[in-house]
């Protein structure tokens, strides 16, 4: 199971697994994330301005893991919480001082609840 735990020492945020590599996405939705239908990169800000549902790519780094599959994403315009499931790290770690490209959808719960539902993320 992929966990994310706060070293003290360290710092670092571990997942098992093998390394899928810095190139290499960690996994694609039906949306074909390499398309350039979705290159734009939008900063944590841009994407509280949007609708539930929208497509969103964002590059940052993942801070610490809140809960099972929840964990607090930051770049230099704020944070917002991630929601990555299992199957979607397949097999990246990364670390806080690593760089991640996410792609995934807005996902509002009420007015004031926000998160990214990432399809995908790769380190760059």
């Amino acid at each position: 199971m992929k966990k994310i735990s706060m070293l003290a020492a360290l710092g670092a945020i571990v997942s098992g697994g093998a390394f899928a590599g810095p190139g290499n996405m960690a996994k694609m939705d039906n949306n074909n994330m390499n398309n350039n239908n979705m290159t734009t990169v939008m900063t944590v800000e841009e994407v509280r301005g949007l609708s539930d549902d929208s497509p969103v790519v964002i590059r940052g780094y993942l801070l610490r893991q809140n809960g099972e599959n929840s964990y607090v994403f930051q770049d230099n315009t704020g944070t917002i919480n991630l929601e990555i499931d299992e199957e979607d790290w397949n097999g990246l770690t990364v670390s806080p001082s690593d760089m991640v490209e996410i792609w995934g959808e807005v996902d509002k719960n009420g007015m004031s609840v926000m998160e990214v539902d990432v399809s995908a993320i790769k380190k760059i």
